[in-house]
C-alpha cells in the first residue's frame, strides 16, 4: 500500500509519497511535491538529484517554487539501493528501470490538477543532470537543464546521455563549468558536442570560474560559486520561460 501526506516547510506547501510493504513497486518511486501559494494550475518541475541522494536537491527547491513551479522531486536511488559508492550502476544496470519510474512521475504530474500538463519541465544537477537530459530529449518534457550534469563517466562507451538525443528532441540546455574537477571540462566537451551536432534544439553554455556543485555551499567539490549560482538559475528560468506553451 502506499499514501500521501502534505504539510507546510518553510511556507512551502510539500506532499510526499511513502511507500510500505512488500508491494511498493507496484508504486511510483518515493517523491515529494512543493506548490507556490494559489490554486493554479502551475507550470510543473521535476528536479533531480546529484549522486550524494536524495537530500541534496532539498535546499534547491525553494528558488523555484518562488518563480511560481509546483516542484516534484522524485528519489530515483531508494527503490535500487543506489548510494554514491555505487552510482555508476544508475547508468548501467538500473537505466532502464529509473526511465520508467520517472516516466510515470510525468504521469503524475499529468493528473495533477495544481499542474499544467502542458508546461512540464526538468532540471537536474550531476548525476540527474543526466536524466533531465534524458526526459527533455525524449520528448517527455517541454525543456530540460542539465546544470554540472553527468556526461561522461567510466562506461560513455554506450553513448549515454548524448545517445538520448535526436533530431526532433524538445530543447535541453548544458551549463557546464570550466574548472570541473568531477565531470572533467576536457571529458565532458566531447559528449556535448556529440549531442549539439544530434540536436538542433540542443543548447549549452560553459562558465570560466566554475566547478561542480558551484550553488552548494557546504559541498568539498569545486567550490561555491555565488555569482554563476545566481547566472545558472536565471538562465534556466528564461529558457523554461522560452518553451512554455
Amino acid at each position: 500500500m502506499g499514501g500521501y501526506m502534505k504539510r507546510f516547510i518553510c511556507g512551502l506547501l510539500v506532499s510526499w509519497v511513502f511507500l510500505v510493504g512488500n508491494s511498493a513497486n507496484s508504486e511510483p518511486i518515493f517523491h515529494e511535491v512543493y506548490y507556490p501559494a494559489g490554486d493554479g494550475p502551475f507550470p510543473g518541475l521535476v528536479m533531480l538529484h546529484t549522486s550524494g541522494g536524495y537530500k541534496t536537491i532539498l535546499p534547491r527547491v525553494e528558488t523555484y517554487v518562488n518563480n511560481g513551479y509546483a516542484v516534484y522531486t522524485p528519489d530515483f536511488f531508494r527503490r535500487h539501493k543506489i548510494t554514491s559508492k555505487n552510482r555508476f550502476e544508475t547508468w548501467t544496470t538500473f537505466r532502464k528501470p529509473i526511465e520508467k519510474e520517472l516516466v510515470e512521475i510525468l504521469s503524475l504530474m499529468q493528473k495533477d490538477p495544481k499542474v499544467d500538463p502542458k508546461n512540464l519541465f526538468a532540471v537536474g544537477y550531476s548525476n540527474g543532470g543526466y536524466w533531465a537530459t534524458f526526459l527533455a530529449a525524449q520528448g517527455h518534457v517541454n525543456a530540460g537543464v542539465s546544470t554540472f550534469g553527468v556526461w561522461s563517466w567510466p562506461k560513455t562507451f554506450n553513448g549515454y546521455p548524448a545517445k538520448y538525443l535526436r533530431k526532433d528532441s524538445n530543447p535541453v540546455l548544458a551549463l557546464h563549468g570550466k574548472k570541473e574537477t568531477v565531470q572533467r571540462f576536457k571529458n565532458v566537451v566531447p559528449q556535448i558536442n556529440k549531442a549539439s551536432s544530434i540536436s538542433p534544439t540542443f543548447k549549452y553554455h560553459y562558465f570560466d570560474n566554475a566547478g561542480h556543485s558551484w550553488d552548494c555551499r557546504p559541498c568539498k567539490k569545486d567550490g561555491f560559486n555565488s555569482e554563476v549560482t545566481a547566472q545558472a538559475v536565471k538562465m534556466t528560468l528564461d529558457f523554461f520561460k522560452t518553451h512554455r506553451k
